[in-house]
Formats: C-alpha cells, sequence, structure tokens
C-alpha cells in the first residue's frame, strides 16, 4: 500500500469512527472533528457513500430550527443495515445468539437451553451452527452478515482451539476448524473467551475516557472468568490466558468437584458452589432464583450461605486489588445476583484484607443482560470493521469491511500479539 493510499486509509477509518461515536453529522462538522478541509472530507465520504458504509440524508426539522446560522447542511450517517455481526455464546446451560447492525445496535436475538450431560463438543457446535442459520434467515433482505465470533468459557489458543472446558468436558476441541468446515461462506470466524466478550461488551461503545485506566471485569456463572483491562486495551497474558481468575486458589476445599481446580475460587463462588453450600448449611435450593427468594424471605440456611459467599468473594476481590490495583471491579453473570444482596458484605471483606490506608477499587455491578456476552462477542467483529481505537485493542483488522478500501489487509496498523485473532 502506497502513503497516499495508507493515509486516504487511516482517514476513512478515522470517519466511520467519528460518526459511530458522535452521531449523524455534517460534512462540515466531520472536517472540523476529524482536523481536515472539506474537500478532502468529502472524497472520504462520497468513497463510502459508494461502499455503502455511509449514507446522507436530509436534516430533520429540529435540526434546521436549532441551526445557529443558515440551514445546516446533509447529514453523513452510517447505513446500518449495511453489514451485520453475530456474536454466540455457549454456556453451561444455555446457547445464546445475537446480531448487530453497523450501528452496534441488536436485530435479532436467539436463545436455546442445553442439557450439558447430553451435549458432546460436536453436537454443541451443530447446535451453534443451527441457531446461526436461523438467526439469520429471520434477518431483513439485504442484511449482509459479516462473521460470527462465538465464545465459550474456557481457554481458547490462536487458532481457535477450546484448550482446556473442564464445565462442559471440553479439552482440545478445533471448534473454528469446525466452524469453517460448517460455515464456509462466513467472512470471519472468531472464537474467544467469553469473560472477555463481557468486558468488550461493558465499555462498549464508550469512550475510553468515562473509564478506569485499568479495570477488572469479573463474569461469574457456573464458573468464573474475568478479564483486565489497561488503557482501554485488554491484556492477554505471555499465553493468552490471563484474567482466569476462577483458578486462584483459596487454600481449601470448596464446595464442588466439579471444577478444574478444586479448593479454586470456582469451587466456592460458582453456582453450582452456592447451591451446594446452601445443602452444607441444611437447605435445599435447586436453583440459583429459588436460592435468592429464600434468602429474601429470611431463611436461615440461605442466608448463611449468602454471608459464606460474600466473605469468599470478598476475599478474593482483595487478592486482584492488592495485584492490579484497579480503579474499579465490574461484576456479572447469574450469579452477580447475589452482590446484589450482599455488596457491602462484600466490600467489607474485601477492604478488610487490604491494608490499612490503602485505597480500595469502586466496585460496580454490570448492567448487561443475559445476552450481554453474546453481544460482546459481535461487537469484537463490529470493532474491527470499523476500526475503533479506544476500546479493547485486539490488533489489526480482520481484512473485512473499511480494511479492504485501502486494497489492502492490517492497514489497520502493525500485527500484535492477539490471541486468536488472524486476517483471513
Amino acid at each position: 500500500m502506497s502513503m497516499p493510499q495508507a493515509v486516504r486509509h487511516i482517514n476513512a477509518m478515522r470517519a466511520l469512527e467519528t460518526i459511530f461515536r458522535a452521531g449523524p453529522m455534517s460534512r462540515a462538522s466531520l472536517a472540523r472533528a476529524l482536523g481536515l478541509t472539506r474537500s478532502t472530507v468529502g472524497n472520504i465520504v462520497s468513497e463510502l457513500v459508494a461502499e455503502g458504509w455511509l449514507a446522507e440524508s436530509p436534516p430533520s426539522h429540529e435540526a434546521e430550527r436549532s441551526a445557529r446560522t443558515g440551514r445546516p447542511g446533509t447529514l453523513v450517517r452510517l447505513r446500518a443495515g449495511h453489514a451485520t455481526f453475530l456474536g454466540a455464546d455457549i454456556a453451561v446451560g444455555r446457547i445464546t445468539i445475537v446480531a448487530i447492525d453497523l450501528e452496534a445496535r441488536i436485530v435479532a436475538s436467539l436463545a436455546e437451553d442445553i442439557r450439558p450431560v447430553e451435549e458432546t463438543p460436536e453436537r454443541t457446535t451443530a447446535r451453534v451452527v443451527a441457531l446461526i442459520r436461523d438467526i439469520l434467515a429471520r434477518l431483513p433482505e439485504g442484511r449482509r452478515p459479516r462473521g460470527v465470533c462465538v465464545t465459550v468459557p474456557g481457554a481458547v489458543d490462536d487458532a481457535g482451539n477450546v484448550l482446556h472446558l473442564p464445565l462442559l468436558s471440553w479439552r482440545d476441541v478445533p471448534l473454528k476448524a469446525w466452524l469453517r468446515d460448517a460455515l464456509p461462506a462466513a467472512e470471519a470466524i472468531l472464537v474467544e473467551n467469553d469473560a472477555n466478550a463481557f468486558a468488550m461488551a461493558e465499555r462498549y461503545p464508550a469512550p475510553i475516557a468515562s473509564a478506569s485506566s485499568l479495570s477488572i471485569h469479573i463474569l461469574m456463572d457456573a464458573g468464573l472468568g474475568g478479564a483486565i483491562v489497561v488503557d482501554g486495551r485488554l491484556q492477554r497474558g505471555e499465553h493468552g490466558f490471563a484474567g482466569e481468575f476462577g483458578h486462584i486458589p483459596l487454600g481449601d476445599r470448596g464446595f464442588t468437584d466439579t471444577v478444574g481446580l478444586p479448593g479454586s475460587l470456582e469451587s466456592f463462588v460458582g453456582r453450582e458452589a452456592v447451591l451446594a453450600r446452601h445443602r452444607f448449611h441444611g437447605g435445599n435450593a435447586a436453583t440459583l432464583d429459588e436460592l435468592v427468594a429464600r434468602v429474601k424471605m429470611g431463611e436461615a440456611a440461605a442466608r448463611a450461605t449468602l454471608e459464606d459467599w460474600a466473605g469468599a468473594f470478598g476475599r478474593a476481590l482483595a487478592t486482584l486489588a492488592a495485584i492490579f490495583d484497579p480503579g474499579e471491579i465490574v461484576v456479572g453473570g447469574s450469579v452477580a445476583v447475589l452482590f446484589d444482596l450482599a455488596r457491602e458484605p462484600v466490600d467489607r471483606a474485601m477492604r478488610s484484607q487490604l491494608m490499612p490506608g490503602r485505597p480500595a477499587p469502586h466496585l460496580k455491578r454490570s448492567q448487561l443482560g443475559p445476552d450481554g456476552v453474546a453481544y460482546g462477542a459481535a461487537t469484537l467483529l463490529h470493532r474491527d470493521a470499523m476500526a475503533v481505537r479506544d476500546d479493547l485493542v485486539f490488533g489489526a483488522g480482520l481484512g473485512i469491511g473499511v480494511n479492504t478500501l485501502a486494497g489492502g489487509h492490517d492497514a489497520a496498523g502493525p500485527r500484535r500479539r492477539t490471541g486468536n485473532r488472524r486476517t483471513l
């Protein structure tokens, strides 16, 4: 790629990102935001309109009335239906699929319950593929799918292989290769850890300035996963497995042996561990919802369970605070409903384990719904196509979307160590 081509490519990406962040704007406003001449921005907009990424529309009557001087110019906006990005989350007991448009809005979603004891990796993959095809069939005519990102609650290597997923008894599963065989027309296929996608969803599309410079994201379901974000960038670690907080050893036995490491944090605060703890205290709740109801009713066994859970979780948070010194810890997932009931005890337990006078991180409850992880998976594809630079940075482009405007791949920058991301 020549230097003029590279400059045009970068400016095109900046234009898309600016409109994505700020919403529809005139060419003059876009030129000011980018610090470019109107003629340069005019050429960029014309090219992106021709490619289908942008559309132009007259200003609204409200915009006309609020204009300070003269009539406002034609507005440039993202053409939302130009691209669709699919995210699929494989959780313990449930598969969730969402589709988002170019404005990162959910346009369709599907979910299906599964029985892990009856599922093999092959059968689960087939179910995911069937749901993907189902949701594609429901999309409005003309919407072009750009790819799919599938998340799992386990360790994933650079090639998209699920190395270890003890909650589903998966080991060395070539998930990306299976998806590629089943979906040969897909432009991009990614396989990602669910906690990383959760962190992305929590921050997307908010700009980095609105978040702590170092934040910890904890996803609590059957197990516990995590992500570390520094200055908007996901920290993967030397081998790509940073953030596996569920494997932190607490030094005791725990309450379930269904996790990969008995005595690890997951065996104290995961969903099955919580229910096992309730049985230990003399209760018999079969589901997390039932346990929560009993807590609210004042049942002694349920209250004791919640107290123990808060102590173990707060102790783990103190460990994370001592190591990483985060400004914020975000808690989400199905088990986070216990955090809603025990926020103060968790905070007290955490602070009691910190050195006196040491600032404690702010504890935040995620507002993401049950499709949050799948949404985060879809936004991983979206951010590559839009070249969004101030959220989680996972590396160079996927060779899709705006990266093709300049006639080459990896135009978003030098290749970085990016986990399972590859130019296709």
